[in-house]
């Protein structure tokens, strides 16, 4: 019989944790960014590693580790991969009425379909292969996939994939902070527009106006500031990013130890394997922010954004986090710590969206989606209810 203080409690520091995700992704993804920006590292490589990117999911699975709990890891890889599919990629369907799908769709969802393959297959295969061949080779695929669409992106072959946090989380950074690039950037288009007048105005003058006189440049140049926007801030220096960067890796480090811990405690009162709490309760709230992204790029009206959010998270999901889950968890326990019901949702997940892209599936597709996550968790709450693999 379960202990309802217990249970209440641990509901409740994984609410909070949720906040404390999402708060802490968000800063680490946004100030790394910038930081990167000011150390000219490619922008193309930083749309890549933080659009899509699961840094949150990679840390959930360090910390499950850390606490040796391999079921609550490998757990929460597969069933991200499945929320993010039939639970977020549905939902954005939803809202999307004529559906029309790009080459890097389709490229995007095709490299989806043979990572998660070959996870699979990584992962039936564990027996005859040491996992620590089997995680470095995922995690040199990672390496590939990120350096190969890099390229592809720079050859104009593929649209870069939009990032999770623009929709919120930069406006929120950029009121915060004052201090995004893009106010270095519109502080010199303000300049120039000051120091260069458009031609017609220069020229001919205001239609209504008399012609005056064009200041000098060195008199443009010590214009009064008062005269320029108050809403134009001087960008922050180097030191603030990395502080912010450094406080957003706290946070996501702390809220994901709560997510964990409680996440393992709601599963024993519930008498629930870890694997059932991974890929239920666990994946089923670190992919909320995916569900957002989804819904907005499907009111926008963006196919390419909502394919490449969730195929981006996925590839992360199964190369680089799976990964390093075979590197650091426990051979055995991972070995029985998944169903072919469960390895089966997940490659027909894959196979699911492909299909979608292809055929430029529409909304009662994204109900089906939808539909068939209502059901999958439904069969892991009664497959899994009496199960104790810890």
């Amino acid at each position: 019989m379960p202990s309802a203080d217990i249970l209440l409690f641990n509901i409740s520091c994984f609410i909070s944790g949720l906040f404390l995700l999402e708060y802490g992704a968000d800063r680490f993804v946004d100030h790394t960014a910038i930081v990167a920006k000011r150390l000219s590292v490619s922008p193309t490589l930083i749309g890549l590693l933080t659009c899509g990117a699961e840094w949150e999911e990679l840390v959930v699975v360090i910390v499950a580790l850390s606490q040796k709990n391999s079921d609550l890891a490998l757990g929460n890889v597969i069933g991200s991969s499945i929320a993010n599919i039939l639970s977020s990629f549905s939902l954005g369907l939803l809202f999307i009425k004529k559906v029309e799908f790009d080459r890097s769709s389709k490229i995007y969802t095709t490299v989806l379909l043979a990572a998660t393959s070959l996870f699979m297959v990584v992962l039936v295969t564990l027996r005859v292969f040491p996992k620590w061949i089997a995680g470095s080779l995922l995690i040199v695929l990672f390496v590939v996939y990120v350096g190969s669409v890099a390229s592809l992106i720079y050859r104009g072959t593929l649209t870069a994939p939009e990032s999770d946090s623009d929709s919120d989380s930069d406006s929120e950074s950029d009121h915060e902070d004052g201090d995004n690039d893009s106010d270095e950037g519109s502080t010199a288009s303000l300049s120039d527009s000051l120091s260069h007048p458009r031609d017609d105005e220069e020229e001919h003058g205001h239609p209504l106006r008399p012609l005056k006189p064009s200041k000098t440049n060195s008199q443009k140049r010590f214009q009064s500031p008062r005269r320029l926007s108050h809403k134009q801030k001087p960008p922050k220096p180097l030191y603030h990013h990395l502080l912010r960067l450094t406080l957003g890796l706290a946070a996501l480090l702390l809220s994901t130890y709560i997510l964990a811990h409680s996440a393992s405690t709601i599963g024993r009162e519930l008498s629930l394997s870890s694997t059932v709490v991974g890929t239920t309760i666990l994946s089923l709230a670190t992919t909320l922010p995916e569900k957002f992204v989804a819904v907005l790029g499907g009111v926008r009206h963006q196919p390419g954004i909502l394919v490449a959010n969730t195929v981006g998270s996925n590839i992360f999901l199964v190369t680089l986090c799976g990964g390093v889950l075979l590197l650091g968890g426990d051979a055995t326990v991972i070995e029985k710590g998944f169903t072919a019901f469960e390895l089966m949702v997940m490659w027909l997940s894959a196979v699911a969206i492909l299909g979608v892209v292809l055929v430029k599936g529409g909304r009662w597709m994204g109900g089906v989606l939808l539909g068939l996550y209502v059901a999958f968790l439904v069969a892991e709450f009664v497959t899994g209810r009496t199960l104790d693999r810890d």
